[in-house]
């Protein structure tokens, strides 16, 4: 017979959603590889619109994995600019 100790398993944390708005900006920062001062002003600028409510939250994510499949080494700028002209059509400024 094997004497094995009962671990009582310490409460997990609750998971982070996945596509939520909790992360958002360090999802885009890293997998953006954003990585000058000015592009992580832009993508906590977006953060800011989703959480307001003024960005669609798909928006921001079809968008950044069109540019992770379209650019896989630096796909920050072809986000930045796909994002500006998507915003543009619905009437968001960036």
């Amino acid at each position: 017979m094997l004497g094995l100790a009962t671990v009582a398993a310490a409460p997990a944390a609750e998971p982070a959603k996945v596509g939520t708005v909790l992360g958002l900006e360090d999802r885009l920062k890293t997998g953006l590889k954003a990585r000058r001062p000015e592009e992580k002003a832009f993508l906590d600028d977006v953060a800011r619109l989703v959480r307001a409510g003024e960005l669609p939250v798909k928006l921001v994510d079809s968008t950044y994995l069109w540019a992770l499949q379209r650019q896989q080494k630096f796909p920050y700028p072809l986000f930045e600019r796909a994002l500006r002209i998507q915003a543009s059509r619905i009437g968001v400024e960036l």
